[in-house]
């Protein structure tokens, strides 16, 4: 079969993901909850932040930016290219779609086996710990860039913890420097309506 070659925008589209949940090495734990006791301090908080930041951190330069995202993109655009081409067909891009659907589907299996006091489980609706919220400051778009503090086109460690801590406090109601289940329950149902009133609200 003829090599169909993916352009920029394209295959942007379809590397995209976001790269603050790019996945732990095995026997890593997940999430800021580190002592998995279902509480979430400010430490550590700012311990997550800080690996997260290393993860998303490609090219290990100190600071998150578009050359982090290219870096990323050119290493899946290998891993995808399985004959090395140079170019990725058809067949290697469902491959690699059936790959990461493959994978979805194992990790929700053993999300469902584990038990509501198990390591990992889910609490409330979330990925223990996971629900911190960081998963809003995925990707190089958005949200994320939202945390270049002076606006230089990149992130460093310290205004990727800042932007952790600045949602910690947000979560942490009684401001006694921990997160709760309970709190991190109120913090997803108030999302929740806020999503559901922007549904409700007449579009302009």
């Amino acid at each position: 079969m003829k090599k169909t070659l993916i352009a920029g925008a394209a295959l942007a589209a379809l590397l995209t993901g976001s790269m603050a949940l790019a996945q732990p090495a095995p026997g890593q734990k997940r999430g800021p909850d580190a002592n998995q006791d279902g509480v979430v301090t400010q430490e550590e908080a700012r311990a997550q932040a800080a690996k997260m930041f290393e993860r998303i951190d490609f090219n290990k330069d100190g600071k998150i930016d578009k050359a982090d995202r290219d870096a990323r993109m050119a290493e899946r655009f290998k891993q995808m290219d399985t004959d090395g081409s140079g170019e990725v067909s058809l067949a290697e891009m469902t491959a690699a779609r059936e790959a990461r659907q493959a994978k979805r589907a194992e990790r929700m299996a053993m999300r469902a086996d584990r038990g509501p006091g198990e390591p990992g489980a889910r609490m409330g609706g979330k990925r223990g710990g996971r629900g911190m919220g960081m998963r809003g400051h995925g990707g190089m778009r958005g949200g994320m860039m939202r945390l270049d503090a002076d606006k230089d086109g990149a992130i460093t460690l310290a205004e990727f913890e800042a932007g952790a801590l600045e949602r910690f406090n947000r979560h942490d109601t009684n401001k006694d420097g921990r997160i709760t289940q309970e709190e991190r329950a109120a913090a997803r149902e108030a999302m929740k309506q806020r999503w559901q009133q922007r549904k409700a609200a007449p579009q302009g």
